[in-house]
């Protein structure tokens, strides 16, 4: 079997959590701080070769790139208890399948986790129509007999349609906007896509920022 190596960053990028635990092979590289081979404060390395056995994945920090209108956008690090609120602005880049959406955000019966999106084109469901540009947020993935599907919630005049959508049905999906405020650790356990940059403003809502 093909073996590729890559980076600690790329991996955890890259990894599905449901996959976990891993064991990963190290290559090259030096440990940051808080490794269990820091001792005394001196730094070390891992041994080439060694193995890690990757249980968990968490996030301490995140790189944000400031963008602020006329000015150079900077780097800066935050740590997920930075006291702010966040307006995300909706990712422009399609998804052309469920599948791709089911793989990329997190879903759970929780407010947070249902997220929100829409179709250019009308979709044909065995419980009817969703329309074109018509909002459908996803609730709840399941498999019966072996088939797995996606529950979408639509809202029509203040009642509440449930529609069942395949995994494997393709199309254009797109982000809905949102204009609910959020926290740093709020962002990164419900509103990270895997494999994607977010784009947030502060509360006050002058300064956008990149988020990776």
């Amino acid at each position: 079997m093909k073996r590729m190596a890559m980076t600690l960053d790329e991996f955890t990028r890259s990894v599905d959590a449901k996959s976990l635990p891993r064991v990963l092979q190290m290559q090259s590289g030096y440990y940051f701080q808080g490794s269990v081979y820091e001792l005394y404060g001196r730094e070390g390395s891992f041994s080439c070769g060694e193995l890690l056995n990757i249980i968990g994945i968490s996030v301490t920090r995140l790189i944000v790139e400031l963008q602020s209108e006329g000015s150079k956008s900077i780097t800066v690090d935050l740590s997920l208890d930075y006291p702010g609120l966040f307006r995300i602005v909706a990712d422009k880049r399609p998804y052309t399948s469920i599948q791709e959406i089911v793989d990329s955000v997190r879903i759970s019966p929780e407010c947070l986790g249902q997220p929100e999106f829409y179709c250019p084109e009308k979709l044909q469901l065995p419980e009817g129509t969703i329309q074109a540009e018509e909002s459908f947020r996803l609730t709840a993935i399941r498999t019966e007999h072996g088939d797995s599907h996606v529950d979408c919630e639509v809202t029509r005049k203040d009642s509440k349609h449930i529609f069942t959508v395949k995994l494997s049905h393709t199309g254009e999906f797109y982000e809905c906007a949102d204009d609910q405020f959020y926290t740093l650790g709020e962002l990164v356990e419900w509103k990270m896509h895997k494999g994607r940059k977010r784009t947030v403003t502060w509360l006050c809502g002058m300064t956008k920022a990149l988020i990776s």
